[in-house]
């Protein structure tokens, strides 16, 4: 297999790390819909983007967003919120990267069998679109990604 480009390490890595193989059907588990999607975003994803991400969760204002968040070649270039155009501080900025964030956010919690684990995936270009890790009765996040849009 040769690989072409840092999106095909990304890939094959994440292919490794967690073991898929070809014994589960593709999209029936949260292993195999990370891979796929995963692929996907790495196949298809325009070098330039911005998105919307809204975090529900138990906490400061200044985590949950919504955070309007351009990304140029995998670097976040911006994180502004969306209701004052303020910058997102660094105290707050590993609270909201770009695409490739969200997928390892999902890779670890795969990882650990963190149950419930619901993402939803533009169908697209393959980036989550919803992530639910943990029982949100219990103060677990809840990832919205809107607004995506190619720069």
């Amino acid at each position: 297999m040769r690989l072409r480009t840092r999106s095909d390490l990304v890939v094959l890595a994440t292919m490794l790390t967690l073991g898929v193989g070809g014994c589960r059907g593709p999209g029936t588990d949260p292993e195999s819909s990370l891979m796929t999607s995963r692929a996907r975003w790495a196949r298809l994803a325009p070098p330039a983007y911005a998105f919307t991400l809204f975090i529900s969760c138990e906490c400061r204002p200044e985590m949950s967003g919504p955070v309007r968040i351009s990304v140029r070649d995998g670097v976040v270039e911006s994180r502004l919120y969306v209701q004052s155009g303020a910058a997102v501080s660094a105290e707050y900025a590993e609270s909201f990267p770009a695409i490739e964030g969200l997928f390892a956010k999902i890779e670890q919690a795969v990882r650990d069998g963190t149950r419930p684990l619901e993402v939803r995936y533009d169908a697209r270009l393959g980036y989550p679109l919803r992530i639910v890790i943990g029982d949100p009765a219990v103060d677990a996040p809840v990832f919205t990604v809107s607004d995506f849009q190619r720069r």
